[in-house]
């Protein structure tokens, strides 16, 4: 028998902005290995695409529609996930939006309301929503994907890198108040990865031929769910309360140019 235990068999997950890129690949990845999976997205076609993929592993699969900045829907999800499966073992607040790379000095209040509801406020409703289920089945585990630009934001991407900041003094203190009840929280900061929202950014540098890490690479979406799989399952149980750079050593080297 193997002494990493990466099984989620009996375990369910739910992922925000999991119909695309790196939620998609976080959705499937645990439903490989045996979780049930609600997925969470504004877009319904996209949302049912990837339900099918995870019905394909054998694993119940539910899609909700749901725009994370609106509280009502975080209730929705939340009421439905617990219909469909008894509850939640494993949340995962991936859904973001930056600000179209607006410049601090002309962000709008409507702009940063927007940003924050969506990268911070969702997260801190979703998981007060799902905590007393994770009590109730003995704990559970709160991933939210943030970025390296959390840790070191570079010019240009506004309100964007701050909120993601926020997101990782949030899960600091997630991880110390609800650690007595078993509950384990942590970040996940990817660095350039090929999904919708850095297509812009993936242009210009395969564009440009520029090297932004050591390894010359741009992040795929499975690269980041292997990780969120490792943290999610017995094998990352002694982790908490941190921040995981996922990012070909970016945020080590800088950039290389």
């Amino acid at each position: 028998m193997s002494t990493v235990n990466l099984s989620l068999h009996g375990k369910v997950a739910v992922v925000t902005g999991g119909s695309k890129g790196i939620g998609r690949a976080i959705a499937l990845a645990f439903a490989e290995y045996g979780a049930d999976v609600a997925i969470a997205a504004r877009g319904v076609e996209a949302l049912d695409c990837t339900r099918k993929e995870i019905e394909e592993h054998g694993r119940g699969a539910l899609a909700v529609q749901t725009d994370v900045a609106n509280a009502p829907d975080l209730e929705r999800l939340y009421a439905e996930v617990c219909e469909a499966f008894g509850g939640v073992d494993v949340l995962v607040n991936n859904a973001a939006t930056g600000d179209e790379g607006r410049e601090l000095a002309k962000l709008t209040r409507d702009e940063f309301d927007r940003v924050l509801s969506v990268n911070l406020w969702a997260a801190i409703r979703l998981s007060q929503l799902c905590r007393p289920s994770m009590q109730q089945r003995g704990g559970g585990t709160i991933l939210n994907i943030v970025s390296n630009e959390a840790i070191r934001p570079l010019p240009g991407l506004g309100i964007y890198s701050p909120s993601k900041a926020a997101l990782v003094n949030l899960t600091q203190m997630i991880a110390k108040e609800w650690a007595a009840d078993g509950i384990r929280a942590l970040c996940i900061a990817p660095g350039l990865v090929r999904t919708e929202l850095a297509a812009p950014l993936v242009k210009m540098v395969e564009e440009q031929g520029l090297r932004l890490n050591p390894l010359g690479a741009i992040g795929e979406p499975e690269d980041i769910a292997g990780l969120a799989l490792f943290l999610a399952s017995p094998a990352g149980r002694f982790a908490t309360a941190t921040t995981f750079v996922i990012d070909g050593g970016e945020m080590a080297a800088g950039p290389i140019g």
